[in-house]
C-alpha cells in the first residue's frame, strides 16, 4: 500500500470499479512502459477501474478490461492522467 493510499480521494481519483475514458495518450514518461502500453488502449473508449496507485511524483491506474502480461511486476498500468471521469478534478 502508498504512504500516499488516503489522498487518492482528496486528489480525486478514480475508485475502483468506476469508468473511465481514455482521452490524452501521454507522449513520454519515466517508465517506457506505460507509453508503449497504450497500444492496447482506444482512444475515446470507456475503461473499468480495476485499481490505483498514488505516488507523491505520478498516479496509475491499472484496468479491468486489459489483463495483466507481467503479473511479477503487475503490468501493464497506465498514467491515470490520460483519462478522463466523472468527479475528476482540474
Amino acid at each position: 500500500m502508498s504512504i500516499f493510499e488516503n489522498d487518492k480521494e482528496k486528489m480525486g481519483l478514480p475508485k475502483d470499479g468506476q469508468k473511465i475514458t481514455f482521452k490524452w495518450p501521454s507522449t513520454h514518461h519515466w517508465f517506457k512502459c506505460v507509453v508503449e502500453d497504450q497500444e492496447l488502449l482506444e482512444k475515446g473508449k470507456e475503461y473499468t477501474v480495476r485499481k490505483t496507485q498514488l505516488n507523491s511524483s505520478s498516479a496509475y491506474v491499472w484496468l479491468e478490461e486489459i489483463p495483466s502480461y507481467d503479473e511479477e511486476r503487475d503490468h501493464p498500468f497506465f498514467s491515470v492522467w490520460a483519462f478522463d471521469w466523472e468527479g475528476k478534478k482540474e
